[in-house]
């Protein structure tokens, strides 16, 4: 039930976040194109707080926020370019700043959760 209600949540911080960026950067969202528009949220359970290097990287993190009650940190990763998720992701892990990190961010995190979203209101969604 919990798990349910944090999917319910996150849809709407989601939504709400996918209008801002869409009108922000001014996407139309019927334009047909070859670049890549992902969007992922990530709940992470900390060991110790981390924050990630990603923005340097091409990534875009229009959201993220602390919940003390649980130890978790919530974050909404972004990408719009030419490769793929999972390319740019490979790109992300090989890159010398990420390779130089010591220690490895990962071992901070207890628990990793990563979801794949799709904006159920404003650019990229289904509904109008």
């Amino acid at each position: 039930m919990l798990r349910t209600v944090k999917a319910f949540v996150a849809g709407l911080i989601i939504g709400g976040l996918a209008v801002a960026a869409g009108s922000a950067s001014g996407q139309n969202a019927s334009s047909k194109s070859t670049v890549t528009n992902v969007t992922q949220l990530r709940l992470y359970t900390w060991q110790k707080g981390v924050y990630p290097l990603r923005t340097r990287l091409g990534y875009r993190i229009p959201f993220a926020a602390k919940i003390p009650s649980t130890n978790q940190f919530l974050w909404i990763v972004q990408y719009t370019g030419p490769d793929t998720w999972e390319q740019k992701e490979a790109q992300y892990y090989a890159s010398a700043e990420r390779v130089a990190l010591s220690p490895d961010p990962r071992v901070w995190i207890a628990r990793p959760e990563q979801l794949m979203v799709t904006p159920v209101v404003g650019p990229g969604s289904t509904t109008p």
